[in-house]
Order: structure tokens, then C-alpha cells, then sequence
């Protein structure tokens, strides 16, 4: 049905998946996950009750955050993530090169939480802030401005 996919760690050297490395199982569609999560615990208000709570909780919108833009980047371009000494969300392949996304829903950013994407200098941060900036070198773009643009 398409409702998940796996997005597997990259292996640098070659730009493919690490076979060894853990993967993640990230929803596709964010309406379906919000279905199933009404379906296996109903209630007789979903949106209030559930929807709300999900969006509200920092934990659970920064997952959604991050299942969002590995969904559109998945669309047009092989995708994976990094994992390190940090991790970074999404990593994409195009012309043979890595273009790693990190994805931050929290406020305020902290400069501990960049720690792997400083590492790469085409590296993005997408957040939830209104404003374009930049921290250490990186520079961060609101989220749904960088998804229009894509």
C-alpha cells in the first residue's frame, strides 16, 4: 500500500545504503498516519483529542517534520540518512554528490544539536522559524518555504 518506507543509513564512499547500519520506517503519508492513529484508538472528538495532542507534543511533530521532507526529497532523488557521532534527517543523492538535510521542529536551535551536519559544507537546516538565517556556517531555511520551493 505504500503507507511506509524504508530509508536506509547511506555508506558515504559509495552513495548507497549501509546494509548494516539500523534503517528507519518512515510514513509516506501523513493523512494515513493520522487515520491509523484515529482508527487504533478512536475517540469521539479524533481532531481534538488526538490530532491536536500529536502536533502539540515536540516529540511527535518533529518525526511528522521529518517524515514530510523525506517524503517530497524521496519523490525525485534517492534518499537516506546519515548516522554518526549525530545524525542527520535526509540525505539525498543527486549528481553524484551527498546533500545532506537536517530537520529541527525544536526552538530554540542549539548549536549541540548541528554537531554532524557542520560537517558537511552543502549541508541545510530546515526549521520551524519564519525567518531564513544561519548558524555556524549552515544555513536555515523555514521548512515549508524550502518544500514550496522544491
Amino acid at each position: 500500500m505504500d503507507a511506509v518506507f524504508v530509508q536506509p543509513a547511506i555508506r558515504e564512499d559509495k552513495l548507497a545504503a549501509a546494509p548494516k547500519k539500523a534503517k528507519k520506517i518512515v510514513c509516506t503519508d501523513l493523512f494515513i498516519f493520522h487515520a491509523v492513529n484515529c482508527w487504533l484508538n478512536p475517540v469521539d472528538d479524533p481532531f481534538n483529542k488526538q490530532l491536536k495532542h500529536v502536533l502539540a507534543d515536540r516529540q511527535w511533530s518533529s518525526k511528522l517534520a521529518e517524515a514530510c521532507v523525506a517524503t517530497h526529497y524521496r519523490r525525485r532523488f534517492p534518499t537516506f540518512y546519515i548516522k554518526s557521532k549525530g545524525e542527520v534527517d535526509v540525505a539525498y543523492v543527486s549528481e553524484d554528490r551527498i546533500w545532506p538535510i537536517d530537520i529541527k521542529w525544536t526552538r530554540p536551535l542549539r548549536p549541540k544539536q548541528i554537531k554532524q551536519i557542520i560537517n558537511y559544507p552543502d549541508g541545510r537546516i530546515l526549521t520551524r522559524s519564519k525567518l531564513k538565517g544561519e548558524i555556524q556556517g549552515i544555513p536555515t531555511e523555514p521548512l515549508p518555504l524550502a518544500l514550496m520551493r522544491f
